[in-house]
């Protein structure tokens, strides 16, 4: 053989070996970077998991304590329309006790003095449309006092029911600026 004929013999075998050589370190790279991509991945994964295992856990709790708040307004709503209707039958026996008597004093009182028995009944039909007036009167009065009570009561329900959708709205966007971040990291 001539010598351009090793000369170009060992240029090919040089060529070969270095072509080999960048081929496996090219290989080399693609499992490196293979790697490092599924250890992200699992540790992404990982995150992802255990950020969401925190978060039902959260949110269970808020659920349970939003359940046990909504439990005990209802029980005061309870108490209160109860004790109202109690306070109104109070009322109610009270004020009619208070003028049976005095009716029936009343009433021996003209008797005892032979008065006429038509200002016994003037004086009846009068004291029974007063008390007829006033038990009116009072039980609107009561009734307009606890539906105002009840009224704002629901309103700082609403109110803060309002507060409540919008601290949860306000983290979830931060949750989502997190992920978002996260990702682009």
């Amino acid at each position: 053989m001539s010598n351009l004929e090793k000369e170009n013999k060992k240029q090919r075998n040089n060529l070969k070996e270095e072509t080999g050589k960048f081929l496996d370190q090219q290989r080399q790279q693609i499992e490196n970077t293979t790697s490092n991509i599924s250890d992200t991945t699992n540790k992404v994964n990982n995150s992802v998991n255990k950020y969401q295992q925190t978060n039902r856990a959260i949110l269970n709790k808020n659920i349970d304590a939003s359940n046990k708040y909504q439990q005990e307004r209802i029980n005061t709503i309870q108490s209160i329309t109860n004790n109202t209707i109690e306070l109104q039958k109070n009322f109610a026996n009270t004020f009619q006790s208070v003028f049976s008597k005095f009716i029936d004093d009343t009433s021996k009182s003209y008797w005892n003095n032979y008065l006429y028995p038509e200002r016994y009944t003037d004086l009846y039909n009068s004291i029974n449309q007063n008390l007829t007036y006033n038990t009116v009167k009072a039980t609107r009065l009561i009734n307009d006092v606890a539906l105002a009570s009840a009224e704002t009561f629901n309103k700082s329900i609403e109110i803060a029911q309002k507060y409540y959708n919008e601290a949860a709205q306000n983290y979830l966007n931060f949750v989502n600026k997190i992920e978002k971040s996260y990702y682009n990291h």
